[in-house]
């Protein structure tokens, strides 16, 4: 198999997961360019949405429906934009596509972390993929503790029908 970013993080990045169950890892993405971005990652090297069990299509609602709760409580994030469009593998010459989706949490009002105010300037357009970076490693560790402390706070635990109990 082609190397594959998903199937070997580094030790930076795995120091990022917010969350893993049996089928997903949820990592804090370590480009945030837009607040409290995360990355959902299929635990397994699936290559496209198709190839998900009824039961992996269950367990992602539920951590899409948890986390956009959380971050609109931690954050007061507005909306969310969710993407899956995984084009980066295909500009390798031997593609070898890993499913997982972006979720960028959108902000009609500015936010504050630590001593920093930030502003979504897209807001209620298309997120910029190329959007530039606002937040530094120390703001980073802020948002992942904040979202870390309220996982851990409310128990975050699925039940066999794929809902947060």
């Amino acid at each position: 198999m082609n190397h594959c970013e998903f199937c070997n993080l580094s030790e930076k990045d795995k120091n990022l997961l917010l969350y893993s169950n049996e089928y997903w890892e949820v990592f804090l993405a370590d480009r945030q360019d837009y607040i409290a971005r995360c990355i959902i990652v299929c635990k397994e090297h699936c290559p496209d949405i198709s190839h998900l069990n009824d039961r992996a299509w269950l367990s992602l609602k539920s951590i899409i429906t948890y986390f956009e709760k959380m971050i609109s409580d931690e954050f007061q994030a507005t909306m969310f934009n969710f993407s899956c469009l995984m084009n980066d593998t295909y500009k390798n010459e031997e593609a070898n596509p890993h499913l997982h989706f972006h979720l960028r949490p959108r902000y009609a009002k500015k936010v504050k972390i630590g001593d920093k105010v930030f502003t979504d300037k897209e807001f209620s357009h298309h997120y910029n993929n190329k959007a530039d970076i606002q937040i530094g490693e120390k703001e980073i560790e802020i948002i992942y503790k904040r979202l870390e402390n309220y996982i851990n706070c409310y128990n975050l635990k699925e039940n066999d029908y794929g809902h947060y109990i």
